[in-house]
């Protein structure tokens, strides 16, 4: 009498799992076919001049509709193992679509604009992101508890105020990465957005743990210390990957044997992603650990690939890269109907109504006092302009990586308030994409701050239309300039020697300049004048093949 139900019960089960299989296949191609509507839309747009709406928004909008129409239709299906697999999961995007992103952006990177104003990046990057994290966290919690906004505890609050007080570096690479911005001002934006990243994670991590400890001044001493750990450290791992790989290429000697290119280049590709995994797995910063390898893999692994690789590589990280940033913005669209939202709460619009202002507000003192800072010691010719001043405070792009922190709230804060700083940061988020995101090219050219070098449009060529265009400008922006035609035994480290239009505070060693200071002679006391170009000079002769 058993086996009837038994058999039934089977039934229903293969019934069920072919549901759900169908389901994720469903979400899957959903996901593929708004890939393809994204970037032929991106195409179009970019064809007709229409620069008033980025790629970014475009994926947003896209992801947004396509989750409304998804959470009308998915009667028919197992909603369930539909939402999961359309839903931004934290881990995905932490573990598979950032590193790529990332790593391109360091790949590419040109070294001068980037350590020529790293002082000035350093300075917005940390302080910066700690006092915009203090006035947002001050301002929501005093609005909730005066019942004018969702009432948040103070640590809470903080949780918030230290998720929502960073810029994004996917959302900057997407939004300027199309525009010709003056390229000093480009890799301050970028490069803080990387950099306050690392911080704005330790002090969500931080704050999280108070939650079940007593807060102490000693703790936060500890916290400091845990963050330049984190910030050392993770550059040290990065650099090392990066070393390690060009030490193997100038040995492997694939330059004396090109049938091997597609094993030379397969070797390369795991590299950066070990180095952000050994990164995250000593609870270190992936995000910085895979910047500085990019870095450090263009300066040197390159040079010891074959020119067909070193093509090849650019093409195929840019490539993967605007995949990764396509899906990115996709899921963040598509979580407004299939995410856990708020929206029903009133409390909650008041909430994004003084968080939008209190981020506002934020980047105001984030960086004017901190250029302030940085031109007191800068000559008159390298100070940051007022005008640059005007466009970093208003490119302080908010995007995934506050997007994923506000969605791991839900767990650490619990589901209501959690709910709510996830509803608050997607909203946030939409309206710095979307609106100042379409203005960028706008304020631009309304501030004179376009790249001269390259004419007086705002609007460059998109990095994934033309891969022919791509290497010219990938050229322009590596730190091997003439990699393949010249010997790298006797290149010089011209590219880092910075030129009027970069800045050349970081390293600056010539006796009597009025940027001296009292770590710079103590270092020149120390250990004699500073050389960048013989400390380069040592490091080709050690990593980079002489041939």
């Amino acid at each position: 009498m058993e086996a009837p139900v038994e058999k039934v019960d089977v039934l229903a089960a293969t019934e069920e799992a072919g549901g759900e299989e169908a389901s994720e296949a469903l979400a899957l191609l959903t996901q593929m076919i708004l890939i393809i509507i994204v970037f032929i839309v991106g195409w179009q747009l970019e064809k007709r001049h229409v620069h008033w709406i980025s790629e970014a928004a475009v994926g947003l909008i896209i992801g947004v509709a396509a989750g409304g129409i998804a959470y009308v239709t998915t009667h028919e299906f197992n909603v369930s193992s539909y939402a999961d697999w359309m839903n931004f999961d934290p881990d995905f995007f932490f573990f598979a679509l950032l590193p790529p992103i990332i790593f391109d952006a360091g790949y590419s990177l040109d070294p001068a604009y980037f350590f020529g104003n790293f002082d000035a990046i350093c300075t917005l990057a940390f302080l910066g992101t700690f006092v915009s994290c203090i006035i947002i966290t001050a301002m929501v919690w005093t609005f909730g508890f005066l019942g004018l906004c969702y009432k948040l505890n103070f640590i809470q609050a903080g949780l918030f105020g230290s998720l929502i007080s960073a810029t994004d570096p996917v959302t900057t690479l997407a939004i300027l990465g199309n525009v010709r911005a003056d390229q000093n001002l480009y890799y301050l934006i970028f490069g803080e957005s990387v950099l306050n990243d690392a911080v704005a994670i330790v002090l969500y991590q931080t704050l999280n743990e108070f939650q079940h400890q007593k807060f102490s001044a000693s703790s936060v001493g500890k916290a400091f210390g845990v963050f330049l750990l984190i910030f050392v450290g993770s550059c040290f791992i990065g650099s090392a990957f990066g070393l390690l790989s060009s030490l193997f290429y100038r040995y492997a000697q694939f330059r004396k044997e090109s049938e091997y290119n597609i094993v030379e280049a397969c070797l390369l590709v795991p590299v950066p992603v070990a180095a952000y995994m050994a990164a995250e797995a000593a609870g270190l910063s992936g995000i910085v650990s895979i910047l500085f390898c990019g870095i450090v893999m263009a300066r040197y692994t390159r040079q010891n690939l074959t020119e067909t690789t070193s093509k090849m590589s650019l093409s195929f990280f840019k490539v993967v890269a605007k995949v990764a940033e396509t899906f990115v913005f996709i899921y963040m669209g598509l979580s407004l109907f299939l995410g856990h939202q708020t929206f029903t709460m009133p409390s909650m619009w008041f909430m994004f109504i003084v968080s939008f202002i209190a981020m506002l507000m934020a980047r105001v003192a984030n960086v004017y006092p901190n250029c302030f800072i940085v031109n007191l010691r800068r000559s008159p010719r390298e100070k940051i302009s007022k005008n640059h001043q005007l466009f970093l405070w208003f490119s302080g792009l908010r995007g995934a990586i506050a997007f994923a922190l506000a969605m791991k709230s839900t767990n650490d804060v619990g589901e209501e308030a959690g709910g709510v700083m996830f509803s608050t940061t997607l909203l946030i988020v939409l309206v710095t994409v979307i609106i100042f995101g379409g203005m960028t090219p706008f304020m631009l050219s309304k501030l004179d701050v376009l790249d001269k070098s390259n004419g007086d449009t705002p609007y460059g060529t998109p990095s994934y239309h033309n891969l022919d265009s791509e290497h010219q400008r990938m050229k322009d922006h590596q730190s091997d300039r003439d990699m393949g035609e010249v010997d790298m035994s006797e290149v010089e480290m011209s590219e880092l020697e910075l030129s009027a239009d970069v800045s050349s505070m970081a390293l600056q060693t010539d006796v009597g300049s009025s940027s001296d200071t009292p770590l710079r002679k103590f270092i020149r006391t120390a250990s004699g004048k500073i050389n960048v170009q013989e400390i380069d000079k040592t490091i080709h002769k050690v990593f980079v093949s002489p041939e």
